[in-house]
């Protein structure tokens, strides 16, 4: 009884209000054009060794987290070995996702949204 006032459907509303068709989207192809800006080296350049920077600053603490919970184990200190053993696995688990950051970008770029 009521069927001539249901809501239109979003597909509805977008191709009304830009006047596109559905075989009009199906033809819409977009997609990253890394070299359009100058800069896009420059930006590159920055990323990579920002993540190299990262990458060597997450081993550098989780060497010195080693050290301090060993110094930790000689001097019998429970605390020390503790928040030592804590900061070591925090930094492991940052240096493997660091590490693995570029295959983690890839998997998720190649996945089909729609």
């Amino acid at each position: 009884m009521f069927h001539h006032f249901a809501a239109p459907t979003a597909a509805t509303i977008v191709s009304v209000a830009t006047g596109l068709q559905d075989s009009d989207l199906s033809n819409l192809k977009v997609s990253p054009n890394f070299s359009f800006f100058p800069f896009m080296d420059l930006v590159s350049n920055m990323v990579g060794g920002l993540w190299a920077l990262s990458l060597y600053i997450a081993v550098g603490a989780w060497i010195c987290a080693a050290i301090a919970w060993i110094a930790g184990r000689v001097i019998h200190s429970g605390p020390m070995q503790q928040y030592s053993g804590t900061v070591f696995i925090w930094c492991a688990l940052a240096t493997m996702i660091l590490g693995s950051a570029m295959a983690i970008v890839k998997f998720f770029a190649t996945q089909a949204l729609f």
